[in-house]
């Protein structure tokens, strides 16, 4: 006799529902197992990413200033340095020497300040305007047009100058990034604090000058793309730190070549921002697993059912109740790993729409796979632990209580609310006061909005099915549509609830994850706008800026320029109303308004900014000023209290500590424009230096994956309610078919089953966008890694997310319209009777 289970995989594959949703749930576990592993490792790399790109790249592994180094020392600490880098591969050593700014013995000719200087590749990195032969001087061209110097001997003590170099201009290339301070020539410096370097062809004809040094070692390396790469490179960047400490002290230079390691701190804030994340993400990654479990739980008991008259069968036939759990495993465990394989693959393949970038740890894909085999190990476990118990329980036991009688009283809500309410004073608490620098990210704080959510989806459940068993009641047969809609949820109460409550937790998560994950990405654009002034901030010379001159044609429509008072009380920044609009950065939410008032500046017209006092204002160095209005913040005025006038208002430029020039354009356009006009500026800073965007960044992620987690459970709302009309066709098909017979129109059959399907997408969505809206627009303002800045994160423009939430629901009722209609009009009454 051949024995059942040698065809239960096939026997399992005759149910096509039973397959369908044992493969979602399958895929459903999968992929929130995988995609916790790679969202979480993805937002490591992404962090280090953001670190790399606001660090030095020449100061990624160790780095070494020497102050004022005895020139005789200079030459051993270069040995030293190259041996011991070579002993601990890191191939490639650059070693750099600067005299101090001076004045050099040029015989009768016209001396400039000079700094005298040699870097390894340096003449590689520079661009020659003329001349170019290696072995000789390379001096800057400012200088030698200041001084009349030319190509040929400059003095018996140096070698002749054989190339002129263009002067390196802001932004620095990342060759020189790590000697700014000895390259770079500073305009606006007192005279002799800076200076241009003239390059030297070797390190000894430096030392000869005979004066102190300042060293500059550096060790360039690959830039490292992911935390695995990061970490490698910190320990091999330890030990040479070490090795060079030894080496040092062994030949009395530690005073002279003090040893750093500089991208120490920002991996281990790449770090932290990775495990914040995966404090927020493991426990929803461990309910979510729970709540796939439980579903699997249920899709067992449903076999159980299903089955019954052949698990009898088996059953009087001697099989125990673990044999027959083991056949239920057979039928629905082929469906569970062809899931959950789709949904690793699924999990991989869409990386980049729910992590923020594509690279990753070698290995993570890997370790995904073992968790995925982990929670497929633990489904199996349950399906058939549940199908035994089952079984034991149908045919072998006495039915019992399972709980107790006061567990079952206890809603599942309770605990979540509970805990949504720590979460709350979490939340609350993690507030700084003015100053603090960031905010630490609290995990389980962040968990607020997302744990509302669960409680609310909950209630609608629960609300739903009180509807449903008091809607017998409900007698409205002068609207058949409506009663025979509501007689049909009623008899599917069970899996409309079910539908509601994953629809509600849907819908919720989506909105929490969309709106605070764009919050914070405008609120870091917002707060690095109004902290800087505008895209791209540039002190020019205060020559220019005391002048009456115009900027050049080229910054035509994108630039203003501004002056900027700190001195406590007497704050002010003094703008040209003409061009303010031109280059500044406008909060959009209050653009008219802003606008409108910098329009009336001039003439003592003042716009008191945050808690200054209005009326007349008395500021050294402008005219008497009168306010004419207020606003809570300004453009380039950090601290938000202080006054903004015209800059025709000011009366002494001398007052004013600084002028800027504001643009939005980005830095390379603005520079090169300043220099082709010659106008003479130094200190550029973008909106996007502006702050440290890394907690920005880490809240972002997190609720982004919380928003891929919410569209992963729409999905399966939608399934679900799609599966539940495949589910109920015969019934709905025949009651229908009957009473199209007894004169039901085609037009209000139609009208019926849309009001059915659309009465619980209704649900799904007003509850569902209603909490998740609501819950961010309570808990923003506490989710700001800056509070002390303006403006403050608020819940964005979610008119796009509603439109398209509810286009998807209009979609969904559709299409499980059309199923339902389609089965009662293709419906054979007599065989549906029979059947």
């Amino acid at each position: 006799m051949q024995l059942p289970w040698r065809t239960s995989a096939r026997t399992g594959l005759s149910s096509g529902s039973s397959v369908v949703v044992a493969t979602v749930t399958g895929l459903l576990l999968a992929f929130v197992a995988a995609s916790a592993v790679l969202s979480t490792v993805s937002t490591g790399n992404a962090a280090l990413s953001y670190q790399v790109g606001r660090s030095c790249p020449q100061s990624l592994a160790v780095a070494v200033n020497g102050i004022a180094t005895p020139a005789p020392l200079v030459a051993k600490v270069a040995q030293d340095a190259r041996e011991v880098a070579a002993q601990q591969g890191f191939p490639q050593t650059l070693v750099g020497a600067y005299t101090r700014t001076f004045h050099p013995n040029l015989g009768d000719r016209a001396t400039p300040w000079l700094r005298f200087g040699f870097r390894d590749d340096a003449t590689g990195n520079l661009r020659v305007v003329q001349g170019g032969a290696p072995n000789g001087l390379w001096l800057a061209r400012s200088p030698a047009q200041d001084a009349h110097i030319g190509l040929g001997p400059l003095s018996p003590a140096l070698p002749p100058v054989t190339a002129i170099y263009s002067d390196i201009q802001e932004p620095v290339p990342d060759f020189w990034c790590s000697e700014v301070a000895t390259v770079f020539y500073n305009l606006q410096a007192a005279d002799g604090a800076s200076s241009t370097t003239a390059f030297l062809p070797t390190l000894d004809d430096v030392v000869k000058i005979g004066r102190p040094l300042d060293t500059s070692v550096r060790f360039p390396v690959a830039i490292p793309k992911t935390l695995a790469e990061a970490r490698d490179l910190a320990a091999r960047s330890a030990r040479l730190a070490d090795a060079l400490r030894a080496k040092f002290a062994a030949d009395g230079l530690t005073a002279y070549a003090p040893v750093r390691l500089p991208f120490a701190s920002a991996l281990a804030e790449a770090e932290k921002a990775q495990a914040n994340v995966i404090a927020f993400v493991l426990p929803l990654t461990a309910i979510s697993l729970l709540v796939g479990l439980v579903g699997v739980a249920a899709i067992a008991a449903q076999w159980c059912q299903r089955r019954q008259t052949v698990l009898r069968l088996l059953w009087a036939r001697g099989s125990s109740p673990m044999a027959l759990g083991a056949k239920g495993l057979l039928e629905l465990g082929g469906p569970l790993l062809v899931g959950a394989i789709a949904g690793l693959v699924v999990a991989r393949a869409a990386l980049p729409w729910y992590a923020p970038v594509a690279a990753l740890d070698p290995g993570t894909t890997t370790w995904a796979a073992l968790v995925v085999l982990g929670a497929v190990v633990a489904a199996v476990a349950v399906v058939t632990l549940t199908a035994a118990l089952r079984t034991h329980r149908m045919f072998q036991a006495r039915a019992r209580r399972r709980m107790p009688r006061v567990l079952k009283l206890i809603p599942f809500e309770l605990p979540v609310a509970v805990a949504a309410v720590f979460s709350w004073l979490r939340l609350t608490a993690a507030t700084p006061k003015a100053g603090v620098v960031t905010v630490p990210v609290d995990a389980f704080a962040l968990a607020f909005p997302v744990l509302v959510v669960v409680v609310i989806a909950g209630i609608a459940a629960r609300l739903g099915r009180l509807l449903l068993a008091w809607s017998h009641r409900l007698s409205v047969w002068k609207l058949p549509s409506v009663q025979l809609a509501v007689r049909r949820l009623a008899a599917a109460s069970t899996a409309a609830t079910g539908v509601v409550l994953v629809g509600v937790l849907a819908v919720g998560t989506l909105a929490v994850g969309d709106s605070v994950n764009r919050a914070e990405q405008n609120a870091l654009a917002s707060k690095s706008g109004n902290l800087l002034g505008a895209v791209t901030s540039v002190q020019i010379s205060t020559t220019f800026g005391q002048s009456s001159a115009s900027l050049p044609s080229t910054m035509d429509g994108h630039a203003t320029v501004v002056g900027v008072v700190d001195k406590g009380v007497s704050n002010m920044v003094a703008v040209d109303p003409a061009t303010f609009a031109d280059g500044a950065w406008v909060d959009p939410d209050r653009r008219a308004e802003m606008l409108g008032l910098v329009g009336r500046l001039g003439h003592g017209a003042a716009i008191a900014i945050g808690g200054a006092p209005t009326g007349s204002v008395s500021v050294p160095g402008f005219a008497p000023l009168h306010t004419i209005g207020k606003l809570p913040y300004f453009p380039g005025m950090p601290g938000n209290v202080g006054y903004v006038a015209a800059r025709s208002d000011n009366t002494s430029a001398a007052e004013i500590n600084s002028f800027f020039l504001w643009s939005g354009q980005d830095a390379d356009t603005v520079l090169g424009q300043l220099a082709a006009a010659h106008i003479d500026h130094i200190g550029y800073q973008t909106a996007a230096m502006a702050l440290d965007a890394l907690p920005f960044y880490t809240v972002s992620w997190t609720f982004g994956y919380i928003e891929s987690v919410g569209a992963l459970l729409a999905v399966i709302a939608a399934a679900s309610l799609l599966l539940a009309v495949g589910a109920r066709r015969k019934q709905t098909a025949l009651s229908g078919a009957l009473a199209t017979r007894m004169g039901l129109r085609p037009a209000t059959l139609i009208v019926s089953h849309l009001l059915e399907f659309g009465a619980v997408a209704g649900a799904v969505l007003l509850a569902g966008v209603t909490v998740g809206l609501a819950t961010v627009a309570v808990s923003a303002a506490r989710l700001d890694p800056a509070p002390w800045l303006r403006p403050l994160v608020t819940l964005p423009d979610s008119a796009t997310f509603v439109v398209i939430a509810v286009a998807a629901g209009l979609a969904v009722v559709a299409v499980a319209g059309w199923i339902a209609v389609r089965g009662v009009r293709t419906a054979r009454v007599g065989e549906l009777i029979r059947g």
